[in-house]
């Protein structure tokens, strides 16, 4: 999964967990850039608040734009 390409898109989220988040990415970090040595990204939330996912923990992931 190349989630560079979401970047500074409006998205849904189903983690592997099958829980739902949608939200604006406002940070990519490439692998070598997380101690965790994934890549990952960070949405601003419909809550307000801003949630990390790592590649392994997405199930699905759209672009609410171009739906």
């Amino acid at each position: 999964m190349k989630l560079k390409q979401f970047y500074n898109k409006k998205v849904n989220i189903v983690t592997k967990e099958e829980i739902a988040f949608s939200g604006v990415v406002t940070e990519y970090f490439y692998p070598d850039e997380n101690e965790s040595g994934k890549e990952s990204i960070v949405i601003d939330s419909s809550s307000g608040n801003p949630v990390e996912f790592y590649e392994e923990d997405i199930k699905i992931i759209y672009n609410q734009d171009i739906i």
